[in-house]
């Protein structure tokens, strides 16, 4: 009798530990999907320009561009003087991101009607961003590789 006592306690604490296991695992997974899933967001590219405007591990919009900006598609982007967030859905920002990894940088072109950036996440993966000026209340974002054209409304 004692036998089947320890066996179904042994079987008992093994399921259980398994069941620890998955949840754990699950957990771990999951934030591991969405860690990927933020930083991925978009496609990666590289610049080919022999511009040196890099400026390290912070990201600053130029002043033209800084506020809310929408599209038809409820995409939203906001620019401030030091982060740029997009919501598509969800929200990210990435000066939060950057922050995460003292190896991320920014590097940027900045022009009186076009702002450039490649962010740089721990050397992984890039995230790049082409705006144009149209007008005061309209950009146009160069979505990369794809060189397909979106136009923002400033909100």
């Amino acid at each position: 009798m004692s036998v089947t006592i320890y066996a179904s306690i042994g079987l008992l604490i093994i399921i259980i530990i398994i069941i620890i296991f998955v949840k754990i695992t699950n957990l771990i997974m999951k934030n591991l999907f969405y860690l990927f899933l933020v930083v991925t967001m978009f496609d990666c590219s590289s610049d080919d320009s022999d511009s040196s405007n890099s400026n390290g591990n912070s990201i600053n919009p130029p002043a033209w561009i800084q506020g809310v900006w929408i599209n038809d598609t409820s995409s939203v982007f906001e620019f401030r003087t030091d982060d740029m967030c997009l919501t598509a859905g969800t929200t990210t920002c990435y000066k939060a991101l950057m922050a995460l990894s003292s190896e991320s940088s920014a590097y940027e072109e900045i022009s009186d009607t076009r702002y450039y950036v490649v962010i740089s996440f721990a050397g992984v993966s890039e995230s790049t961003y082409e705006f144009e000026k149209v007008s005061e209340s309209t950009i146009n974002w160069i979505l990369y590789p794809s060189g397909i054209i979106s136009t923002f409304t400033k909100n």
